[in-house]
């Protein structure tokens, strides 16, 4: 699903059903542009520490991705929809620091 921001911005955000809850998941830069910056583990090491509701990771295909993850038990709308757009806000700002574009 593609979430629009106020500023024109927009991000895309993956749904994955699982048996107990939802991963969601974000690409914020391929691995072309992770390739560049040996600083990236260490970064998304240090967002990791500052964020309650979303992680930060390299995948296996080598992208940076940004991820939260809800149970289904007592999930309501409103939360699922709070966790879509906290994804979609972080990996947006921080494919912006990465790239100053706006790919995904």
């Amino acid at each position: 699903m593609k979430v629009s921001f106020a500023n024109g911005r927009s991000h895309s955000v993956h749904v994955h059903d699982g048996t107990d809850g939802y991963l969601l998941t974000a690409v914020v830069a391929g691995a072309d542009i992770v390739g560049q910056w040996d600083r990236m583990y260490r970064e998304a090491w240090e967002k990791n520490r500052h964020s309650r509701l979303v992680g930060f990771r390299v995948d296996a295909e080598g992208r940076m991705v940004v991820h939260g993850w809800t149970p289904k038990d007592g999930l309501n709308a409103e939360v699922f929809q709070t966790l879509v757009r906290a994804v979609a806000r972080e990996a947006d700002r921080y494919e912006f620091q990465l790239t100053g574009a706006d790919r995904r």
